[in-house]
């Protein structure tokens, strides 16, 4: 099939479409188009003088808020049931990943980039991807706790509905965030939840909420800033940040 630039301003999303993203998959799908461009062109039919797109709507999406004024599309010929059909066929049908070999391709992948530069393009998070490239260095007796382990981060951000949030840090800004997680590790106690640097991150933030707060000051003035709370001791006492 040909493959045809078609204008943005011509292409429709389906109004029956049933796929939807959140801002994270939105987010992370743009990383990709600015990154590597519309790869897989979008597949469209023609209804009257525009082009309903079957498969790729959420790129249409993305695409209009780039800055593009075209997109590569397939056009075919498919009634309204067909055209259904293969939208489904098109957004449901995949095979299943073979463990191993997406260890061996992860582990190439942060070889050339880190993984929270990765995790901005795939679904999985920077924590995830680490722990799969150690897969293949693992010996027997431990290869089943980490895909175990993997596995579990995995059904916990499933089931718990966690959301990946992105920051760009300085290498100074990374060391603090990740000095003060490791301050808050300890203090967490005994957990089995496998996002325990998450939970940790977010008491730290709630302490700083708490303790150095901003809270508003008479009216007509600025706000008034309150003490900070260290989360341990200090020699010579508490100091004001």
């Amino acid at each position: 099939m040909e493959i045809v630039e078609v204008p943005l301003d011509l292409l429709r999303e389906a109004p029956w479409n049933p796929n939807e993203a959140d801002e994270g998959t939105l987010r992370r799908l743009g990383a990709s188009l600015e990154r590597f461009g519309v790869v897989v062109p979008l597949v469209v039919r023609s209804v009257g003088d525009a082009y309903e797109v079957l498969s790729g709507n959420q790129r249409l999406k993305v695409l209009r808020g780039q800055g593009p004024t075209t997109a590569p599309c397939v056009e075919i010929q498919a009634d309204d049931a067909r055209a259904r059909l293969l939208a489904q066929a098109l957004n449901r049908v995949h095979g299943e990943d073979d463990l191993n070999r997406k260890a061996a391709l992860v582990k190439d992948i942060l070889a050339a980039m880190s993984a929270e530069e990765a995790a901005a393009v795939l679904p999985d998070t920077a924590e995830a991807l680490r722990g799969l490239a150690s897969i293949r260095e693992a010996n027997a007796a431990s290869l089943a706790e980490q895909v175990s382990g993997w596995a579990a981060v995995e059904r916990a951000k499933a089931e718990s509905g966690l959301h990946v949030t992105s920051f760009s840090l300085s290498a100074a800004q990374k060391d603090a965030v990740e000095r003060a997680v490791g301050l808050m590790l300890p203090r967490l106690g005994t957990t089995h939840d496998p996002n325990r640097r998450g939970i940790a991150l977010a008491e730290v933030c709630r302490e700083w909420a708490a303790g150095c707060g901003y809270a508003p000051g008479p009216s007509g003035h600025r706000p008034r800033r309150r003490r900070a709370v260290s989360p341990q001791p200090t020699p010579g006492g508490d100091s004001d940040g």
